[in-house]
């Protein structure tokens, strides 16, 4: 017993030797956060305070379509123009209320119905510490002039002169009733002449908005970060970063949403309207819009050169079904190629009526009806396109759907190959930023995607847009819903509701009837 009792204090011994020498010489991470704790201070509001999470200083937004460029006036669409936006500034912008307030725009007046002399801020930097002068001001918008996809926004600008450093006159071809509201378009956005002639190509785009550009990543994301040195206090970036995350299906944007992935999914799938209502951490925006939706007919290709043709799609088409499926509801039928807050709405007479439209194609010379096929690009128009299928065939037509991604399918629309498509159009309050991009004739190979070309709606446009009296206007313009409802050159679907789903945290989130608003505001 003595012997063993004798071995056991030797391994002691030993085994504390060993334990001596590991905490002498090797004191282990674990150790370390050990002693750390125990020598700290115990104070309850240093522990809280360590708790908290620090603040956000990047906002991601996910869109369903990656943009198609970074120059402003290579682009009409929703998508590139949230970029553009943060990129760039117009002379004059749009309020919530959609008010026409100034951007780079000091003062403004009007010599006469068709001259206005416009003095923009001084001291205004582009991002790379360049001063934007007047001649900036000249060569961005006669270069809009020029550019395919915007160029109808100034068609009515007869001339851009210098008057000094800081001052441009423009003059109008005739009286230009919704002048001011065609500079907050992007395509008016204010370049700096001397970037735009270098041989970058918008690879690294320079501008004077609220953030600058990092990178893009097609069909992935766009990085911008803020711009330090912003001339308008009032309007600076609130976050060191903005990242649009490019996410084409809506399901998988409402996880994003949900996981914390993204902070804000600006086109929600309506379906997915009570997921964000029902999650406390997450925030519902929802607000009435100008945007249609429609189905156009290539006016140009049999059998839709026929104005019957046209006006039995109108009878033919179920809007109700139309807005069950593709947005839940969220929205009202559509009766005119605008809105019905628009100036000089008027609702046309259409109504689902499969029968009406059979006959309107017998009178065509199509009893038996016709092959046809519908483009369309994202998961909402899919489904639209879907159910205008199934109502076609109802009539005897056979249609075939052919999808796209969105960069191509816009350039593929203003070539005018397709027959039929389904799209959608968002509008500022004047009711010429829909009617002469879409309807006028000029605009064959640029909006005008029905390809209409009527002369007496070509005259209706000019006609409201010099008018200067509102009283006259809105008479033209019910004259001009009435007549190209007629014509038919589209199908009227739906007036969509905006709806945002964001972070319940972000403050200063707003939305106006265009949708998402103001980004450089939100913050946490």
């Amino acid at each position: 017993m003595k012997k063993v009792l004798s071995l056991l204090v030797v391994l002691v011994l030993i085994v504390s030797a060993f334990s001596g020498c590991s905490a002498t010489n090797n004191t282990s991470s674990e150790t370390k956060k050990t002693e750390d704790v125990k020598v700290a201070p115990a104070d309850t509001k240093t522990d809280e305070a360590s708790k908290e999470e620090p603040k956000k200083d990047v906002l991601t937004i996910a869109l369903s379509a990656d943009i198609t460029s970074l120059d402003p006036q290579g682009h009409n669409d929703t998508k590139s123009e949230r970029v553009s936006f943060l990129l760039f500034n117009r002379l004059f912008r749009l309020d919530t209320d959609f008010k026409v307030v100034p951007d780079l725009a000091d003062t403004w007046s009007q010599a006469s119905d068709t001259e206005w002399i416009i003095k923009i801020k001084e001291g205004v930097k582009f991002s790379d510490g360049s001063e934007m002068t007047s001649e900036d001001v000249k060569f961005s918008l006669e270069r809009s002039m020029t550019m395919p996809k915007v160029k109808h926004v100034l068609s009515e600008v007869k001339s851009v002169e210098i008057v000094d450093k800081y001052t441009v006159k423009i003059t109008t071809k005739t009286a230009f009733a919704p002048f001011l509201y065609t500079l907050v378009h992007a395509g008016t956005s204010i370049l700096p002449k001397a970037y735009v002639e270098s041989d970058d190509n918008f690879k690294n785009p320079i501008g004077s908005g609220p953030y600058k550009f990092v990178s893009w990543d097609s069909g992935d994301k766009v990085v911008l970060e803020r711009n330090d040195n912003y001339f308008d206090e009032n309007n600076m970036g609130q976050m060191s970063k903005i990242v649009f995350k490019i996410i084409p299906e809506g399901t998988s944007r409402t996880i994003a949403l949900e996981t914390g992935e993204v902070d804000i999914v600006d086109e929600l799938q309506t379906i997915d309207i009570k997921k964000v209502k029902e999650n406390s951490d997450l925030k519902l925006y929802e607000t009435p819009s100008t945007r249609v939706d429609f189905f156009a007919m290539n006016n140009e290709k049999k059998p839709f050169d026929n104005q019957k043709v046209r006006q039995a799609m109108n009878y033919a088409i179920d809007k109700d079904a139309i807005m069950a499926v593709a947005i839940d509801g969220a929205g009202t039928p559509a009766k005119s190629v605008l809105a019905p807050s628009m100036l000089g709405y008027k609702a046309s007479d259409y109504s689902y009526d499969p029968e009406k439209a059979k006959s309107l194609l017998k009178e065509a010379g199509y009893p038996d009806g016709f092959e046809m096929t519908i483009w369309a690009s994202g998961d909402e128009r899919k489904r639209i396109a879907e159910v205008i299928q199934a109502n076609l065939m109802d009539i005897g037509v056979k249609s075939t759907i052919e999808m796209y991604e969105w960069g191509t399918y816009i350039d593929l629309l203003m070539k005018g190959e397709e027959q039929t498509l389904v799209l959608g159009w968002s509008s500022n309050p004047d009711p010429d930023s829909t009617l002469t991009p879409l309807y006028y004739s000029g605009n064959i190979g640029g909006m005008n995607f029905s390809r209409i070309n009527n002369p007496k709606v070509d005259q209706l446009i000019e006609s409201a847009r010099k008018e200067l009296d509102i009283d006259k206007r809105i008479k033209i313009y019910n004259e001009l819903h009435t007549y190209i409802m007629d014509q038919a050159p589209i199908v009227p679907l739906f007036v969509k509701n905006n709806v945002t789903g964001a972070n319940a945290n972000l403050k200063d989130v707003e939305l106006s009837p265009q949708g998402l608003w103001n980004i450089e505001k939100i913050h946490f």
